[in-house]
């Protein structure tokens, strides 16, 4: 083999690897958010930065991922490092000890996980709405329209509004209940 092969296979398998990477951050990177704002104990600031620097680490480690391992319990266990050296960077007032953002962790990424499951069971449930559930779902929590906004866009009571709101997540929450305990996101 001579250099020039070798080279082009070296650009194949990073290409493959970036690929992979890309793959598995899109696929996972709701649950490592949740995962972050979990044991960031919701600070959205401290969160986002977490995220930030979990998947710079993440792309300079995916040489060492297994392959056959799991990419978001990985990607959590680094965010959870990442997150102590921050916290430790900032100087911040540290509430809770390391121990306790280490319990924190571990409890975290079932949690984490549960929450993007359920995210992925309600975007699946939104789509099987009829389409004037769907809008009034849209209209309230896409568009942030209070009710009375609502109200006076199809001419209707607030009290029609909020009894149709009412229906609807009743559907939207006994679809996700459902699809979760099916397996079916």
């Amino acid at each position: 083999m001579n250099a020039f092969t070798l080279a082009a296979d070296r650009i194949i398998e990073n290409k493959i690897s970036q690929d992979e990477f890309v793959r598995l951050l899109a696929a996972h990177s709701s649950q490592i958010m949740s995962f972050a704002r979990v044991i960031s104990m919701n600070q959205v600031d401290d969160a986002d930065e977490v995220f930030q620097r979990t998947c710079m680490v993440l792309w300079q480690k995916f040489n060492q991922f297994d392959r056959g391992g799991n990419f978001a319990a990985w990607a959590c266990r680094i965010a959870h490092f990442e997150l102590l050296k921050y916290r430790e960077s900032k100087n911040k007032i540290r509430i809770l000890s390391d121990e306790t953002i280490e319990q924190l962790a571990v409890a975290a990424v079932p949690i984490s996980a549960e929450v993007n499951e359920r995210r992925t069971a309600l975007a699946n449930c939104m789509k099987k709405l009829p389409a004037a559930d769907h809008d009034l779902i849209h209209q309230r929590y896409f568009e942030s329209l209070s009710v009375s906004e609502i109200a006076r866009r199809v001419d209707r009571s607030t009290h029609a509004i909020y009894r149709e709101l009412s229906r609807v997540h009743g559907l939207l929450s006994r679809c996700v209940d459902r699809s979760v305990s099916e397996g079916t996101q």
